[in-house]
């Protein structure tokens, strides 16, 4: 072996970094720029490759080729030790405000691209990278590069539209100025134009503490280094990408990068086409790419294995990973559901298998029974298959893209279409997905063999014996078993339509198609008054470029403090059971460990509880265990990563262990009840109305919950200070944080400072669940005497957190035959979880009402009790449940009555002056003319034509379309905020502190712009302050999609009161004089600048105002698979005079994207035994991505509609159109009644929220029985 060296060199944005053993084997790459080399723009959240805000660029050497290739990757699953040779740019490498900014962070910032801006780091150098392999790429390549990152804030598509715009096939409304070449990759010199010297091919051997690491650059090294250690847990290193899926396999005694081992890296295309371990996925997509061009006669399936590679996991995951890797987490965990396995088995494809001494080929099958210690996969290779072979495969995913599969598939058969399509060996039918050791259907293979493929006796033959060999196993954490067995069937029988399209009748073509998904596109709609700029103007948000150019701080870029400490809960495993003491021995054994703090070193006079009003809640647990994901204790360490495994070391011990209650069903059942959340809502008499009316409906709907995915999980940092507890916290409400604080410590308020500048997003997650962390990590602090730094990892976020209340609605409606509703009594069951603190039920119950006018209404609220974390406020809390238990009712009533849903809504809508049974007159109700203006302008009438005829024409692809009113009431009672100006003598710029935090909704920009206006000065004179306690005390939390207006309505009343104070002074001034001059002879008159408002608005009704809107949704859905996709979405959404359209417009989308995600993919699953959530992470739960969102996203801010109640004629923005995205689910469930017509079904069924893509196939009632290929 080469003489290995004790370090790596890596290059960061053109500086040599030259690192020893100093850290941990396993450290990432993002934990070394963060925190070595204090580059805080690239971001951190999942650790699991799913997010996407850890990207950045790594030029990696091909030693095959000899060249240089930029590629994304995420930072937090690459090993630092893995960089050797690598030449990494992050976000600060390519712009800033001190040297300009890149074309990319400046173009996303122009295009609306960034609301919280968390993301936005990662988004940008995704496409720096793509840019720098590929200077014009198409915009479907644009689009395609974007699967693996989230954004719970914009809904993609201003993200989209200005990556887009650097696509060669640009369209008009997109075009921008093109890119210069020498902005595309850093790493060339500047002066030379050649890729800057890099060492790559070094060996390496580091030892550390309780590991090695090695970096051979020649097979027999390797060899050499893996007989050495067999006997040792060994992890061969490529991109670490598995580990995002199986985070702790280790710990391992030997890791060796293999990225260089050039034998590894090579392929043929010789006899038969052979791939190297070493080859990455996305190389590999582009050897089969290639092979199907250039040996199409034996190998144009490759193209169908490409093409399901691109559904693999993403983009940087794609450009990490190998598919060897692939292969050995199959290897290592029979149950993961690997597509590469699957496809190359499909195929028959064989591995090399290699030791120090000898090579092997195997079978894929026969691999998974190796023992690989000390061996290694070398290459595979794939066989010459002739054009009469059909290869298909398929994945169906809960996610457009980025997400394993429910199951996969690969079928392959030689077929004669001369003779009726005669089937000959090979034959290969192979699942994933179905149990751990199901791989081939064998016996339906051996039936199949000489028979004929198009005929009936077949097909059902194949069925039948294909029902008895499927066999999946039961796993809460899966979709269910009937789903996966009859998706596996309807597989086989999608590749028969496919394959045999020429005999297939024209009805039963489209189901053998998968759905294509064609390029996105936008539009959006709103009037501007120039004559109030920068009032109505849509003005670019003022922190966007420094979002763009991870130039923004958030609460965990603050650099370390000396001293600092950091912590981790250690949380329950069991939901529902007794404390029964903790065993730290081996938390005590890691590195870094510092102490284990529990409930009893709350000091005296301290309280164990963290919610300042209402029922109490621990902030550790003493005694009974009310949920699994409860915290129980707080590790403090040297580091976040340390204290995360020391966490996970301690072992909590109970006792009285019960089955947890998980739903509201369960909960009725046991009758586990909290006290009446809130008095009834009654209108009228509605009993005695359905009693009388003449058709009369019952039923029930429910709702799911709904993690809020921000993208900054919860996180404070406490430092104790001579004379306070000083806590930066990601706290939507300040005034509560400091006294949950003050409470746990015994100390009073005034000797707890909070700051907070900007949140990651929040959603609601942050208005009192930041309590519990933050007084956490205030008494870390307290009882070490360091600064503690308390930083929850996504997992225990997820499992620790609460998130959106679920809901179950039981419904009685009497209606007159004509349509007209007469009365409407609905019981709301509302789990709170493990507490009742955060209600949200009384406002779902003044929301119900929506759109429509009932003389009788009677609404009954129940509290319901379960073993899951206290549900919590998220966007829209109440309302949004609220409307879509209404919306469901809607339905529901015009199934009964044989009516089409949208003329049935229209019948019943509100009209002007109407009383709400809240008893608030609708003064200002538009909704008539609203639903009239959109469903003319979405063209409903017609498009509910042409869906029909499309329904016809197609038995296994249906559409179906919806429209959804909406009146969402907005609440300023109880909406109080202290806001200062100040205006400084010596320019004259102005200073403001309000009350409100900026999370991604835009109140700093408004607040400028408002603030500008009144003085009448440029936007560019006045800045927003971090918000503090002191100056902005006493202010209620940022939500309810008041604060904005609110601190606006503040900012103004702040600056009456200087332009009063101004006045005299500008009375004597001479003209010609400017505001400097002004501002500065005011001062010498000692005119005091600085005014201080504190907002409490008053109400007469239950709402300040209603926003209103409509919206229409189109949704295609593959029959047999339950796929679906968004096709159009038309939104009209009265907001006011909107103070800025472009950050109006933004929230619109972003809150409905969040709504499609609520009603359509997202669904906590917990273990039935334990309680514990088995969605704690992006491999199981999944939020929206770019490919998920409408095709077509339209929206319209209505015009000319002034609001003569709200701030400057505005409205809300931020949760309203959320309520509207249920238009979706009823979209899609019309086209499942669609398919139920079919075979004469077509009566109403419930379907429930979230509809998967499970759920909807299940509902269309897919039987074999159907499959056939012709009427």
């Amino acid at each position: 072996m080469t003489s290995p060296v004790n370090q790596i060199v890596l290059t960061i944005n053109g500086q040599k970094h030259i690192v020893h053993n100093t850290y941990d084997a396993d450290t990432s790459l993002i934990d070394y720029l963060r925190d070595a080399a204090h580059l805080k723009g690239t971001k951190v959240m999942c650790r699991e490759a799913g997010c996407g805000c850890c990207v950045v660029a790594v030029d990696k050497y091909n030693p095959v080729d000899k060249t240089w290739k930029t590629q994304a990757v995420n930072s937090c699953l690459l090993p630092l030790y893995a960089c050797d040779g690598l030449s990494v740019t992050t976000i600060e490498g390519i712009g800033n405000q001190y040297v300009g900014y890149h074309p990319i962070q400046q173009r996303l910032a122009d295009k609306n691209g960034t609301q919280c801006g968390f993301c936005s780091p990662g988004m940008v150098m995704n496409m720096y990278s793509l840019l720098a392999d590929d200077p014009k790429p198409s915009m479907q390549k644009v689009e395609d590069s974007f699967d693996g990152n989230i954004c719970r804030c914009t809904g993609f598509r201003p993200i989209l539209d200005a990556m887009k715009s650097f696509a060669s096939d640009v369209s008009p409304e997109l075009k921008e100025n093109p890119i210069d070449i020498e902005d595309l990759n850093k790493s060339v010199c500047p002066r030379s134009g050649k890729v800057c010297e890099r060492q790559w091919n070094q060996t390496v051997n580091m030892v550390f503490a309780d590991s090695q690491w090695y970096k051979p650059t020649n097979l027999k090294d390797l060899y050499e280094i893996l007989h050495h250690n067999r006997a040792v847990k060994t992890r061969l290193v490529f991109g670490n990408t598995g580990s995002g899926v199986f985070k702790y396999d280790g710990p391992y005694a030997v890791y060796v990068d293999i990225k260089n081992v050039t034998e590894l890296q090579k392929y043929s295309l010789a006899d038969s086409l052979t791939v190297g371990a070493g080859v990455s996925l996305t190389v590999l997509i582009e050897i089969l790419e290639e092979a199907s061009r250039h040996k199409a006669t034996t190998y144009s399936y490759c193209s169908i294995l490409a093409a399901h590679i691109r559904k693999i996991a993403n983009v940087p995951v794609r450009n990490a990973g190998c598919w060897a890797g692939n292969l050995m987490l199959k290897h290592r965990h029979h149950d993961f559901p690997s597509d590469i396995f699957a496809m190359m088995e499909t195929v028959g494809a064989l591995l090399t298998i290699g030791t120090n001494d000898s090579t092997q080929t195997c079978s894929l099958q026969e691999f998974l029974k190796l023992d690989m210690a000390g061996e290694l996969i070398v290459s595979i290779s794939l066989p010459q298959l002739s054009a009469d072979v059909f290869i298909r495969t398929y994945k169906i995913m809960p996610r457009s893209q980025n997400a394993h599969a429910y199951v996969n598939a690969g079928f392959c058969m030689k077929l004669n279409k001369g003779s009726n399509y005669k089937i000959d060996a090979p034959v290969a039918i192979v699942y994933g997905g179905i149990n751990t050791g199901f791989i081939h259907a064998h016996q339906t293979e051996q039936f199949l063999l000489g028979k004929n493929l198009t005929d009936e006796a077949t097909i059902q033959g194949a069925m039948s014996i294909l029902s008895t060999e499927l066999q999946p196993d039961y796993n809460p954490v899966l979709a269910s078993v009937e789903y996966r067995k009859s998706l596996a069937m309807a597989l086989l029988y999608k590749y028969i339509l496919n394959v045999c399209s020429d005999v297939v009748s024209d009805r039963y073509q489209s189901g053998g198609l998968p759905l294509e998904r064609p390029l996105s596109s936008g539009k959006q709609t709103y009037s501007t008054d120039p004559t109030k700029y920068p009032l109505t103007e849509p003005i670019l948000k003022v922190k966007a470029t420094m979002q763009t150019s991870g130039e923004v701080e958030y609460i965990n870029d603050i650099h370390s403090l000396p001293g600092e400490l950091h912590a981790a809960f250690v949380v329950s495993t069991q939901g529902n059971a007794t404390l029964d003491g903790f065993d730290d021995t081996e938390a005590k054994k890691m590195p870094g460990y510092v102490k284990l703090i529990t409930a009893s070193d709350i000091p005296a006079g301290g309280v164990n509880n963290f919610m300042p009003v209402g029922p109490k809640e621990e902030i550790f647990c003493s005694g009974q265990i009310l949920y699994a994901g409860q915290a129980v204790a707080l590790v403090v360490a040297d580091t976040q990563l340390h204290a995360d495994e020391a966490a996970r070391a301690v072992k909590v011990k109970y006792k009285d262990v019960k089955a947890p209650i998980l739903t509201i069903d369960e909960a009725i059942q046991q009758k586990s009840f909290y006290d009446k959340p809130t008095d009834d809502v009654k209108e009228g008499n509605a009993e005695a109305a359905i009693s009388s009316a003449e058709v009369k409906v019952a039923g029930h709907f429910s709702i799911s919950d709904q993690y809020h995915f921000q993208m900054e999980t919860q996180i404070s940092i406490a430092n104790p200070k001579e004379d306070c507890m000083e806590i930066y916290a990601s706290t939507q409400w300040m005034d509560f944080t400091q006294q949950a604080v003050s409470k746990a410590l015994g100390i009073s308020n005034n000797k707890v400072d909070v700051h907070i500048r900007r949140l990651g997003g929040a959603y609601g997650s942050k208005i009192t669940r930041n309590f519990q962390i933050s007084a956490a990590s205030a008494l870390a602090a307290y009882v070490t005497k360091r600064p503690v730094r308390l930083m929850l990892n996504l997992n225990t976020n997820m499992e620790m957190v609460g998130r959106r209340f679920p809901y179950k609605a039981e419904y009685e409606v009497g209606v007159t035959k004509e349509g007209i509703l007469q009365g409407v009594k609905i019981t709301f069951y509302a789990d709170f979880g493990a507490s009742e603190g955060d209600s949200g039920v009384d406002v779902a119950m003044q929301a119900a009402d929506n759109a429509y006018y009932c003389a009788n209404w009677h609404m009954i609220p129940v509290a319901v009790k379960t073993n899951t974390p206290s549900t919590t406020a998220c966007r829209s809390p109440g309302t949004l449940p609220g409307i879509f238990i209404t919306e469901n009712i809607m339905e529901h009533v015009a199934k009964a009555l044989n009516m089409d849903p949208t003329k049935f809504k229209q019948l019943n809508l509100y009209k002007k002056d109407q009383v709400t049974p809240v008893g608030m007159p609708l003064k200002y109700c538009s909704l008539t003319s609203l639903y009239e203006r959109l469903t003319a302008s979405a063209e409903v009438q017609q498009r509910m034509e042409q869906i029909q005829t499309y329904n016809k024409a197609n038995r296994w692809k249906k559409r179906g379309l919806s429209v959804v009113p909406m009146k969402f009431g907005v609440v300023w009672a109880g909406g109080a905020y202290n806001v200062i100006v100040s205006i400084f003598n010596g320019d004259g710029t102005v200073g403001v502190q309000h009350g409100g935090i900026e999370l991604g909704q835009g109140i700093d920009t408004k607040v400028i712009q408002v603030c500008a206006y009144s003085l009448g000065i440029s936007m560019d004179k006045v800045t927003t302050k971090p918000v503090s306690i002191v100056p902005n005390a006493n202010s209620i939390t940022t939500g309810g999609s008041i604060s904005s207006e609110l601190n606006c309505k503040a900012v103004m009343e702040c600056c009456e009161q200087l332009n009063q104070r101004i006045a005299p002074v500008r009375q004597k001034m001479k003209e010609p004089y400017t505001w400097e001059d002004l501002i500065s002879k005011c001062y010498s008159e000692a005119v005091d600048l600085t005014a201080r408002y504190y907002v409490y608005p008053h109400q007469d009704y239950a709402f300040q105002y209603n926003s209103y809107g409509v919206t229409c949704a189109e949704v295609s859905m593959d029959v047999l698979t339950g796929e679906n996709q968004v096709d159009r979405v038309d939104i009209l959404f009265d907001c006011g005079d909107s103070i800025n359209p472009d950050i109006d417009i933004g929230q619109v989308e972003g809150a409905f994207v969040m709504g499609l995600g609520y009603c359509m993919l997202e669904k906590t699953k917990y273990d039935p035994v334990t309680g514990q959530n088995l969605t704690s992470g992006t491999w199981e739960y999944k939020p929206p991505t770019s490919k998920d969102i409408p095709i077509d996203f339209r929206i319209e801010l209505l015009k000319d509609a002034p609001n003569p109640v709200g701030v400057l004629g505005s409205k809300a923005s931020g949760e309203p159109p959320l309520c509207m995205s249920c238009s979706v689910l009823f979209a899609a469930k019309h086209a499942v009644e669609a398919a139920r017509d079919e075979i004469g079904q077509d009566t109403y069924f419930e379907l429930d929220s979230p509809a998967t893509v499970d759920v909807l196939q299940t509902k269309c009632l897919v039987q074999p029985s159907q499959f056939v290929l012709k009427d």
